[in-house]
């Protein structure tokens, strides 16, 4: 009886549970998409606080291309010109910026109960991510705009919208213009845009008002390998078109090549060797 008794208990406070997790949907528990951990689902504070008046406007700075330069400029963009997949650029709230920061640490710290506890592009976005009604605000607004595909994105950093260079004049009170530059012709925004000030909590930019490209900021610089019994790295570099034939390899040279090519044993650390310094 004893043992039937105890079995009770426990059906019955695994059903305690689960109605406290009907009940109580925000202390309810989500499986982390890593290691089968388990996060609470945070209660979000909206930011998006007042009615969104169009007239008052706040700049959002540092949204202008570097090449949208009045040497450059064409003249305005046609009204009608499509402008497909702008990106509106959420920003965190201070909480949720801090909240960030503790579960990167965390994740990266390998006593901590986060650690390498990834998120899931969703689960990113219900954390940190503006509330469901700062999403709602946001997106009505634009359509009230005019615009249209409005995706809002899994980790609720960007909201893509679709449009004209029209709605995108009246809407963020910047000029679409022509430039070009190097014998190529591109579009881009004038000025900083401006939204509704009550949106300001949410929104940081508008990303993609422009198509000038994009370059990587990486050189390649060759090949290289691993030695297997040292681990050591072997340098294999190459370059094109050095040293007197243009059309010629020339190979960049490591500590380890150096020893090759002289002759310098691997125990010489330059104990006991003398310089000469020689001025001409």
């Amino acid at each position: 009886m004893k043992a039937k008794a105890g079995a009770v208990r426990g059906v019955a406070l695994i059903i305690a549970l689960a109605l406290a997790g009907a009940v109580f949907p925000a202390m309810a528990q989500t499986n982390a998409h890593s290691g089968g951990s388990e996060r609470a689902t945070p209660v979000k504070t909206s930011r998006i606080t007042e009615a969104i008046d169009e007239r008052r406007l706040v700049r959002v700075r540092g949204n202008v291309h570097p090449l949208a330069q009045a040497k450059f400029d064409q003249g305005a963009v046609n009204d009608a010109q499509p402008m497909d997949r702008v990106l509106l650029l959420l920003q965190r709230g201070p909480a949720e910026e801090a909240a960030l920061r503790q579960l990167l640490d965390d994740q990266q710290t390998t006593n901590s109960p986060k650690h390498h506890a990834w998120l899931t592009p969703e689960q990113f976005g219900a954390e940190f991510g503006p509330s469901d009604a700062d999403i709602q605000a946001t997106t009505e607004w634009l359509g009230s705009r005019g615009f249209h595909g409005i995706k809002v994105g899994p980790g609720r950093t960007v909201i893509e919208f679709s449009g004209t260079a029209r709605q995108v004049r009246e809407a963020f009170h910047t000029e679409m213009r022509r430039y070009l530059v190097k014998d190529s012709e591109h579009f881009a925004n004038a000025s900083d845009p401006q939204i509704p000030a009550a949106l300001s909590p949410v929104v940081a930019g508008v990303v993609s008002l422009h198509n000038f490209p994009k370059f990587a900021h990486t050189h390649s610089l060759g090949t290289f390998q691993r030695a297997r019994e040292t681990g050591a790295i072997e340098p294999m570099f190459s370059f094109a078109g050095c040293g007197s034939s243009t059309g010629g390899k020339c190979n960049g040279l490591g500590p380890a090549d150096l020893a090759k090519i002289y002759n310098i044993p691997a125990s010489l650390d330059g104990t006991g060797q003398s310089l000469s310094l020689i001025h001409i």
